[in-house]
């Protein structure tokens, strides 16, 4: 598997160009001809300074260092712009051609292993098997239109599904929204929506269960069965989306990607213990599991409005892309 494909980011400032095309293309030429430049961003699930793999236990998470397994590591990317030092937004416009995305959204897939049927599809995903994930997902392509004069400062998206995607008929969304199809597994009917994150992990110690952390807008008023009546979405109480701002000063071109690690995300929770509600957290109010990673996410949860953060935490970064 090829997870990493071609590396684009940033360097001292300044964006890669002609990358995510063919091997013939340049910089010079990208520029002149199109004005546009061709990227690629990958992105790495970690835990802590290791790579997320299925089959493998990942040891001493959490405050009470608990040994897990991961089921699931599925997070969909909206809204995604590089941004200038002069504050200037330039949007990242997703190829709709590439696969796990459209024009407003990706889905990255980091689950590496499934059993693949005689058909081609995956079963059993991160569970068991130990053929490739056809659904695998690590990278952003697509093309953005930069000025070269200008410099690129930061790294900016959006965990979550847009509003007006999140609320609609699932069985025929546009992939990787559609379910069953690519969200399978990342719809969430009870508010009728998507996960926006789904990470989930089984504890190794023995009688051990599932520990969920499943992100998503919640109060939502209007249902599936209202919206399947011609009812229309209304805003939910809490959207959860995530807003990330990276710095980007000073790289080495094709060395760094954006890393979301689940060790720092969940740095502040018991992952054998349940005080309540279904396993971990699933973001619904009173659910006492959340507050914790809702903090290192920086989300309101509740009364606690976590503005800041913890600047001790940091759930999102830039790291250094390993060779595959």
């Amino acid at each position: 598997m090829e997870k990493y494909g071609i590396y684009c980011l940033i360097a001292g400032g300044l964006l890669l160009s002609g990358c995510g095309g063919s091997s013939s293309s340049s910089s010079t030429e990208t520029e002149d001809v199109t004005g546009v430049t061709e990227l690629t961003i990958p992105f790495k699930a970690l835990v802590g300074t290791d790579p997320m793999t299925c089959g493998q236990t990942f040891t001493g998470l959490g405050l009470n260092s608990t040994d897990v397994t991961f089921v699931d590591f599925r997070v969909f990317i909206s809204n995604i712009r590089l941004v200038t030092d002069q504050g200037e937004e330039i949007p990242f416009n997703l190829d709709v051609d590439a696969p796990g995305q459209n024009a407003q959204v990706a889905l990255l897939d980091f689950r590496d292993t499934a059993t693949v049927n005689d058909a081609g599809d995956a079963t059993d995903v991160c569970v068991s098997g130990t053929d490739e994930n056809p659904g695998f997902k690590d990278s952003l392509v697509g093309t953005a239109d930069i000025d070269p004069a200008k410099t690129i400062s930061h790294f900016e998206f959006t965990i979550g599904v847009p509003f007006e995607l999140n609320h609609v008929d699932q069985a025929g969304a546009e992939e990787p929204l559609r379910n069953p199809g690519l969200a399978t597994g990342m719809a969430w009917s009870w508010q009728n929506g998507y996960k926006f994150i789904g990470a989930d992990v089984v504890p190794t110690y023995e009688g051990g269960s599932r520990w969920n952390f499943h992100l998503g807008s919640t109060g939502c008023d209007v249902g599936t069965s209202e919206l399947q009546n011609g009812d229309a979405p209304t805003p939910c109480l809490a959207d959860n989306r995530v807003d990330v701002s990276l710095a980007l000063g000073g790289y080495e071109l094709g060395d760094y990607a954006v890393a979301i690690d689940y060790a720092a995300l969940v740095s502040a929770s018991n992952l054998n213990e349940n005080e309540g509600g279904a396993p971990g957290c699933m973001s619904f109010a009173g659910d006492p599991e959340c507050p914790a990673v809702f903090k290192n996410l920086a989300l309101p949860f509740g009364e606690e409005d976590n503005a800041d953060g913890n600047p001790n935490i940091e759930v999102f970064k830039i790291v250094e892309l390993s060779a595959p």
